[in-house]
């Protein structure tokens, strides 16, 4: 494992983490941005750090010139340290915080309003009187290892086909610098 892609990856950890520490101890995780967005955008911030590794150990360790596959390979390293440590983060902060947020959701006007709409498209599925039944249903079905899994699963989706763009980017970048 390069020492570089290894840092990098956990400098976009340690980014992710404050990211979603400002989101969660602002009280941003129930606004909009915070509970439909802010996960796919701290996702995304990945690519820029893919590239940068790349960028890094392709004109520092390899003196400026880098395969595809080891290209690949850096930004691999970087996913696979984000993706160990921020699936680690995301159990830890359900446990810690995001629990109690869930069930104060659940609870909100906000879900039950959700509920109604259910109601009003499919009332012989949905019905008023199940409400509760179905409120309680979710918090009982609230699971760490659940919220960790499914944060993890679009990081290693978007991280993976996000490394291969970027290493063919910057493998690209470098046959032209050379063709000069």
């Amino acid at each position: 494992m390069n020492k570089r892609a290894l840092t990098i990856g956990l400098i976009y950890s340690l980014v992710v983490i404050v990211f979603k520490l400002i989101i969660l101890l602002g009280g941003f995780t129930l606004t909009r941005f915070g509970f439909y967005y802010s996960n796919v955008v701290g996702i995304f911030m990945i690519i820029p750090f893919f590239i940068f590794a790349i960028q890094q150990v392709r004109d520092k360790d390899f003196g400026g010139v880098i395969s595809g596959k080891d290209a690949v390979r850096m930004a691999l390293t970087v996913l696979a340290v984000a993706a160990v440590l921020l699936t680690l983060y995301n159990y830890i902060e359900f446990n810690w915080k995001f629990r109690d947020i869930a069930v104060q959701y659940y609870n909100s006007p906000e879900y039950l309003k959700i509920l109604n709409e259910w109601q009003v498209k499919s009332p012989d599925k949905v019905k008023i009187t199940d409400f509760s039944k179905i409120i309680s249903e979710q918090i009982n079905g609230l699971s760490a290892g659940k919220a960790a899994t499914g944060k993890l699963f679009p990081l290693i989706l978007i991280g993976l086909s996000g490394a291969f763009i970027s290493a063919m980017i910057m493998k690209r970048g470098n046959k032209q610098q050379h063709l000069n």
